[in-house]
């Protein structure tokens, strides 16, 4: 436990730690990140962070996979949203 306990930092020495190697990021910006990940222990409203934390946050996401079209649905033939267009047009004008 006493190891877990040296290796904990607070956001706000991380904000220091990573301001002394020319890095700008705010306390709130790193503590909304954390929680996003889920990468913090948090004791009431103490944020503590271990090395494991920082790299999750610090880490390239991953991503995003391609968009797949959903085959089975077959898209709309323009004949028929020519006609809807018409139809629709052709209430406004009666109006």
């Amino acid at each position: 436990m006493p190891d877990i306990l040296d290796q904990a930092i607070s956001p706000a020495d991380a904000v220091a730690k990573l301001a002394a190697k020319g890095i700008k990021i705010s306390e709130r910006a790193l503590r909304l990140r954390a929680r996003e990940l889920g990468a913090c222990r948090v004791f009431g409203s103490t944020m503590l962070l271990l090395p494991e934390h920082l790299d999750r946050i610090f880490a390239e996401p991953a991503p995003n996979p391609p968009l797949v079209r959903d085959m089975s649905v077959p898209p709309l033939p323009m004949v028929d949203t020519d006609a809807l267009r018409a139809r629709l047009t052709s209430r406004r004008k009666c109006q």
